[in-house]
């Protein structure tokens, strides 16, 4: 199949990343603003064209998340103008701001309630309405490793208002929650304590917790899936030095390994035909996006002709047209969130360019030894969250 690349526009910043494209070819992400030092959530919802969606008064916000669900409605967290008095940094973003998930709708950007805590964040809205996250409690856990002091339980907001709690796995005493089903039945996340809240990867169905297992390592944890059951994620090898993207299906964990020649591989997204997008890294940390289906790999870069210099890092998600969202990287380091269209399938779509590989310049390779690369060092703080 051949793909366009649409390139996607930041808010004034070197870094944009499309995280995620619902059924109507709305595009959303995380982009930082001309001062390269400040975040912001954003969609695209005429691409490439972006649209700032603000902050709750604080200065950072982000969808970091999957928002598979409402036309023209999207789930992210932001930082707030209160001080945390426990100062957890629970937004990722460096600074003592409480953090709270939010829903934002027709220009507007609502926060969403604790548990009785301080904190949560929102990473999934279905198109029921239902969102689904994480929330502080009031309980001080003295097990959290510093700044984290209360525990917090995955959580799905109800269009009516009450919150539903998604308790953790047996023996654990904190869960947290990515992304739910159109029915809402069935949500995926980790379980385990304060200290090591990936101990478990888990699936919700109707509420309770399901221990999906794992690859052999101790860092587990579920991403993502889609309406049939499947899901993804990613496991830890034996010795926890590897990470591998695993998929779930009918009671049985999968190692999808990586793309030929690389050591270590993290989940992105799954949509209903089973296709899955991620990105696959060698042992010295430099990374590409790959798509998987039918049991095969395909490095995304494969899937761009050659007439640019681009590299495509990773891939974040894909929607039930294929169409897949991520991000690329320029030989001067510029990165730029993106959609791959297939060609007679995906929606129409403006500035179709292609792109071709190349070798990165020392300077940009220094910014990829992390083994997880850049994006997952933002993916990261939901992703193998407190």
């Amino acid at each position: 199949m051949r793909y366009d690349l649409v390139t996607l526009d930041s808010l004034g910043g070197s870094v944009s990343f499309a995280i995620n494209i619902n059924e109507s070819g709305q595009a959303s992400g995380t982009s930082l603003l001309g001062s390269n030092a400040i975040l912001h959530a954003q969609i695209w919802k005429q691409p490439p064209h972006t649209i700032d969606l603000g902050t709750l008064g604080g200065p950072n916000s982000a969808i970091f998340q999957y928002n598979h669900g409402i036309f023209g409605r999207f789930v992210g967290w932001s930082e707030t103008s209160n001080i945390d008095p426990n100062d957890e940094n629970f937004c990722g973003f460096g600074t003592s701001q409480i953090c709270l998930g939010f829903s934002w709708q027709r220009g507007k950007m609502t926060a969403l309630p604790t548990l009785g805590g301080n904190n949560d964040n929102t990473n999934d809205i279905n198109a029921r309405g239902q969102m689904a996250g994480a929330a502080e409690t009031s309980t001080q856990d003295p097990s959290c490793t510093p700044p984290h002091v209360l525990d917090y339980f995955g959580v799905i907001w109800q269009p009516n208002g009450k919150i539903t709690t998604l308790p953790p796995y047996s023996g654990d005493t904190v869960s947290y929650a990515y992304t739910l089903t159109e029915s809402g039945q069935d949500v995926v996340g980790n379980s385990g304590s304060c200290a090591a809240s990936t101990a478990h990867a888990v699936l919700w169905h109707n509420g309770s917790p399901v221990n999906l297992g794992s690859l052999g390592g101790t860092v587990n944890i579920a991403l993502d899936i889609n309406n049939r059951g499947q899901v993804i994620g990613n496991s830890n090898l034996y010795g926890n030095t590897v990470t591998h993207t695993f998929l779930w299906q009918h009671g049985t964990i999968t190692d999808l390994g990586t793309l030929p020649g690389d050591v270590d591989s993290f989940a992105g997204g799954i949509n209903d035909e089973g296709q899955i997008v991620g990105q696959s890294c060698d042992a010295s940390g430099n990374c590409r996006g790959y798509l998987w289906q039918n049991g095969s790999f395909t490095d995304l870069n494969t899937l761009i002709p050659p007439s640019m210099n681009l590299d495509v890092l990773f891939g974040s998600n894909i929607n039930d047209l294929g169409e897949i969202t991520g991000a690329t990287v320029n030989a001067q380091g510029l990165e730029r969130g993106f959609i791959l269209v297939p060609r007679g399938f995906g929606h129409a779509l403006p500035q179709s360019v292609s792109a071709r590989k190349f070798t990165l310049p020392q300077n940009v390779r220094m910014r990829l030894q992390d083994p997880r690369g850049p994006f997952w060092d933002l993916r990261g703080k939901t992703a193998f969250p407190r």
